[in-house]
């Protein structure tokens, strides 16, 4: 590593402050943007809700949130989790997830320049810090993604969208040592290309209407698979319902979060660096869902949404509805596998080679999904996963790369499992949004997604070990065996 120590410092500082500072922002996408669009009124005014406006206030006195008291983390504690001027509660969710979000970044800083994680490929920022970037840009949106999920059921696509367009534009920028690439040469280039442009082809028809919508017109005219419009409202609503996430437990997850942090001083003391840059990555992790997961469930409003959710993904057309589907992936599959076997010339130059892998990823990560979906649904009759999942892995596969995209996808059930065997034991609603474990195993397909692909390729293809065996001489055709007798003195 070629940081000197004053770099050193200022970056173990900076890190966590850049991500509890991105985690207060996470907070205010998560509770505003499934609604962004709405008319609100505050204080007498009317206009559309955004991520700006209104400015944060507290949802019972109005009272404007002044500077120095929005420093992440620190204002909360300064305040003890209440509102200066009217002494009610604020949510724990918003340490939680500022906290959680700075822990993520400095893991994925030690891990990239410290550990040596990925060897040497990260020796400086100005080597591998557009990795970094795109990175956290990826982890950040992937959070948001959880949080409006774990309220709403939704994915806004335009999440998913956003890292898909980082990742495509990072292919130009430099040395990338961890995005994606293929060689120009190969099929998989090729059927990268070809998918991409079956890809582009089908939403052209969509918008045309020359293929169907699927789920447009449920039988309740709710829309299933996309947030409620803006225009849904014909009168202004309060913006108070839009700021105020729900209040936690505070006596369950305190301590629990007190016990993640206390246990990563002994990991770093007794363990190798490699295994506490993981652990630390998880604890950023858990803190996060600790902050997003936990669901009131005394409140009808928890129970009445848990319901809507079932009765939506268990329409009696579901079946029909999702036939509408295959048409739409009908031209990616043709035109990605024609591309495979027409051997046409492509540029060979880096930045193209970062692209193939790009456009691999985000078909694999979304294709793998889809097909589950599909496969589910025709199977079990309802909605087996919703279609912000499928965007969402189109995400992970676009950073991430195709192999990685199909580890993360096969790591996210164990990881809901846990929280499933807790909805059990609690009695809660078994209603399982997938998308905050999809985000949970990209976000952990960092760092271990190369060793465990990695090790299942030594399982697919073990390393052949050879014996050397002792020969004579190789006799040739034509050869004379009596030339090589050694010569007998008289």
């Amino acid at each position: 590593m070629n940081l000197g120590m004053p770099n050193l410092w200022m970056f173990f500082i900076f890190m966590p402050l850049l991500g509890m500072c991105v985690g207060s922002f996470i907070n205010v996408v998560i509770w505003r943007l499934p609604f962004s669009g709405q008319k609100v009124s505050y204080r007498g005014k009317t206009g559309r809700l955004s991520l700006s406006w209104p400015p944060s206030h507290c949802p019972h006195c109005n009272k404007t949130v002044r500077w120095h008291e929005n420093i992440p983390v620190i204002s909360w504690l300064i305040l003890r989790g209440r509102c200066s001027g009217c002494n009610q509660r604020i949510s724990l969710r918003y340490p939680l997830v500022e906290l959680g979000t700075g822990i993520i970044f400095l893991a994925l800083f030690i891990a990239y320049y410290l550990t040596g994680w990925y060897g040497n490929q990260f020796r400086n920022m100005a080597h591998g810090g557009p990795t970094l970037v795109l990175d956290l840009v990826y982890v950040s949106v992937l959070l948001a993604a959880s949080g409006i999920d774990a309220d709403w059921f939704i994915i806004p696509l335009r999440l998913p969208w956003l890292v898909i367009m980082a990742a495509v534009v990072s292919c130009a920028a430099g040395v990338q040592p961890m995005l994606p690439s293929l060689p120009a040469h190969s099929a998989f280039a090729r059927a990268a290309l070809g998918g991409t442009a079956g890809l582009i082809a089908a939403v052209i028809f969509l918008r045309l209407r020359l293929i169907p919508r699927s789920f447009s017109a449920p039988p309740d005219g709710k829309l299933a698979e996309n947030p409620p419009p803006a225009e849904s409202l014909s009168a202004p609503q309060s913006a108070d319902q839009f700021v105020a996430p729900p209040q936690l437990r505070r006596r369950p997850i305190v301590p629990a979060v007190i016990i993640i942090l206390a246990a990563q001083a002994p990991l770093w003391l007794f363990a190798s660096h490699k295994i506490a840059v993981l652990l630390l990555l998880v604890s950023g992790i858990l803190c996060f869902l600790l902050g997003v997961l936990p669901r009131p469930a005394d409140t009808a409003e928890s129970n009445d949404l848990a319901e809507e959710i079932l009765d939506e993904s268990a329409a009696p057309n579901a079946r029909h509805e999702i036939f509408k589907e295959l048409l739409f992936v009908l031209p990616i599959l043709i035109l990605g596998a024609t591309a495979v076997f027409i051997p046409f010339p492509l540029p060979a130059s880096p930045v193209f080679c970062r692209l193939y892998g790009t456009l691999l990823g985000l078909l694999a990560g979304g294709g793998i999904v889809w097909i589950f979906r599909i496969g589910g649904t025709l199977v079990l009759g309802r909605v087996a996963m919703g279609l912000g999942d499928v965007h969402l892995m189109a995400a992970v596969g676009a950073v991430l790369g195709a192999p990685l995209a199909i580890i993360a996808f096969f790591i996210a059930p164990f990881a809901a499992l846990i929280w499933v065997i807790i909805l059990k034991i609690m009695h809660r609603p078994n209603v399982l949004p997938f998308g905050p474990w999809l985000s949970v195993a990209g976000i952990l397909a960092l760092l271990i997604g190369p060793p465990v692909q990695g090790w299942y390729a030594n399982q697919l293809f073990p390393p052949v070990h050879q014996r050397p065996i002792k020969t004579g001489r190789v006799m040739w055709p034509g050869d004379n065996p009596a030339a090589d007798r050694p010569h007998k003195s008289p």
